[in-house]
C-alpha cells in the first residue's frame, strides 16, 4: 500500500491522472499556451489591417498603418517570448529561472499596454462613426482592428 498521495498511480488518463504536485505545471503551460494562442491572432489580426491600410480602404487623419506596426511588433515580441518559453521548457526539459520569466512578460506586458492605450486614444474617434469610407472593406478593417485589441487584452 503507498503511504503517499503524491506516489499513487491512477490507470486512467484525464487530470486526475496528472499527479498534485505537476497540476500547477499543467495549468501554467495551458495559461501559457493561451497567451501564446492569443498573441498569435493579433499578430494576424494586425498584419492584416496594416496591409489594408497601406492600400487605400479607408481614410484616416491618423496614423493607421503606422499604429498597426506598432502593435504588430510588440505582439509579435510577446508572442514570440511565450513559444521560446514553451520550448525551453518542453524540449530542453530544463527550467527557467522566476526572474527571467518575470522580466520577459513585464517587458512585455507594459508594451503592450502602452501600445494598446495609445491605440485605442486613436481609435476612439473612429469609434463613433467608423473610417470615413463606409464601405464594406472598411467595415471589415474596423473589425478585424476591434477584434486584435479585444485579443490583445485577452492576451495580457
Amino acid at each position: 500500500m503507498v503511504s503517499s498521495y503524491y506516489d499513487q498511480y491512477h490507470p486512467t488518463w484525464c487530470l486526475e491522472a496528472v499527479p498534485r504536485q505537476q497540476k500547477k505545471w499543467l495549468s501554467f503551460f495551458t495559461l501559457r499556451f493561451a497567451a501564446a494562442l492569443c498573441q498569435m491572432t493579433v499578430v494576424i489580426c494586425f498584419a492584416w489591417a496594416y496591409t489594408e491600410h497601406e492600400k487605400p480602404v479607408a481614410y484616416i487623419d491618423g496614423l493607421g498603418s503606422a499604429w498597426s506596426s506598432i502593435n504588430l511588433g510588440t505582439a509579435a515580441y510577446a508572442f514570440l517570448w511565450s513559444v521560446v518559453f514553451l520550448l525551453v521548457v518542453l524540449i530542453f526539459n530544463c527550467r527557467v529561472h522566476p526572474g527571467t520569466s518575470i522580466t520577459f512578460d513585464c517587458l512585455a506586458f507594459l508594451a503592450q499596454i502602452i501600445t494598446v492605450s495609445f491605440y485605442v486614444n486613436e481609435f476612439a474617434e473612429y469609434q463613433h462613426g467608423g473610417y470615413s469610407e463606409n464601405t464594406e472593406e472598411a467595415k471589415r478593417l474596423y473589425g478585424v482592428e476591434c477584434f486584435g485589441i479585444a485579443m490583445m487584452f485577452l492576451g495580457l
